[in-house]
């Protein structure tokens, strides 16, 4: 059943949750709740052109919202929607019906992009085919997604993207997974040995994947997930310390302020980094992918100011497991991370320093 009404989603999932032990790592709850409520298929309509994608705030919304939960969910939840919007974009009428049946039917999808020690690997087979080798790390959702996109470099560097049945959980490692935060992700280990696929699996063309403003740029996505936890750290601080009449000393008046400063101004970046990727064209597309890069970079270091202010604020007792900032500041501090920021520093500011006229 589809819904429009986003509060009745978000409260069901923290009842939901309430009801979960701290140890509890499983998302098929959480993952249900969405299915019930026909949040899988809120976005897995065709992909509408730049002039007609102005609309980016529902999505933008729900990923804030589920991040203000559980981030593993807001996580699985963003995978989800990156692979069905890429199928929309670039496959085959065949391939997105392949997509909407596996959503009509509760499936999920994601995009695994990190290859293991051994890469991901496709040699001939008959009829077009190909055999796979070789392993994705970090896949979200392993174990409990139905389809997956998996990016590929062959040995001349271009990249293609082929759309698999990832539903064999023999071939899943989910033991590999050992972070300390972002448990509920099941982001482990998928082999792809021996796999047959045939051309129908080819999505796009060579390429396709890394265009922009929808790769690079595309990293609002996380960076609204990741902004929901901020809100949600800030929130809660704010909330523990007026209950308890703490908020009148100046040094905690000060932590709350400085909260929101940080998460405010993450808050101006991401949502003006997906309202520049979801429309950009032309010679906007450089800005808004270099924009898109450094909003994630605001966010991280929002993330990790609140973090400290929380900690600082509320005490050891917010180190218990069970306290809602304890499991938040574990996978938020966890899922900020990310390959190589100084080269996205680097890289981005050149392009915005031609935009300056510099």
């Amino acid at each position: 059943m589809a819904i429009n009404d986003l509060t009745v989603v978000q409260a069901e999932l923290r009842a939901v949750l309430a009801g979960l032990p701290a140890s509890d790592d499983d998302p098929a709850p959480l993952v249900a709740v969405l299915r019930r409520h026909g949040a899988l298929a809120r976005f897995a309509g065709p992909v509408p052109d730049a002039a007609a994608r102005e609309d980016w705030r529902p999505l933008f919304d729900w990923l804030v919202a589920l991040g203000g939960i559980d981030l593993s969910l807001a996580r699985l939840f963003e995978g989800h929607v990156n692979a069905v919007q890429l199928v929309s974009r670039y496959g085959t009428e065949a391939q997105r019906a392949r997509v909407r049946n596996c959503v009509e039917a509760g499936g999920m999808l994601g995009v695994w992009g990190a290859d293991g020690a051994e890469p991901v690997r496709l040699a001939p087979a008959s009829k077009g085919g190909f055999r796979l080798s070789g392993a994705k790390r970090y896949a979200s959702g392993a174990g409990l997604l139905r389809l997956a996109l998996v990016p590929i470099t062959e040995s001349d560097g271009r990249m293609l993207l082929l759309l698999l049945d990832v539903d064999a959980p023999e071939r899943v490692g989910a033991g590999d997974w050992d972070m300390r935060g972002m448990r509920r992700s099941r982001s482990g280990t998928y082999r792809f040995d021996g796999l047959c696929a045939g051309p129908e699996a080819l999505v796009g063309e060579p390429e396709d994947y890394r265009r922009e403003p929808f790769f690079v740029g595309g990293i609002w996505r996380c960076a609204a997930a990741q902004l929901g936890a901020v809100e949600a750290i800030v929130r809660l601080m704010a909330g523990e310390l007026a209950a308890a009449g703490r908020d009148a000393h100046p040094l905690q008046m000060a932590r709350i302020g400085q909260a929101i400063i940080a998460a405010r101004g993450a808050r101006l970046w991401v949502e003006d980094a997906a309202g520049r990727v979801e429309t950009a064209t032309g010679e906007a597309v450089a800005a808004a992918v270099a924009l898109s890069a450094y909003g994630r970079l605001v966010t991280e270091t929002a993330a990790m100011t609140v973090i400290d202010l929380a900690e600082r604020a509320l005490g050891l007792g917010s180190f218990a497991l069970g306290h809602p900032v304890e499991a938040l500041s574990r996978d938020l501090a966890v899922y900020i991370r990310q390959a190589n920021p100084d080269a996205v520093l680097l890289q981005h500011g050149r392009v915005l320093m031609r935009e300056l006229g510099a």
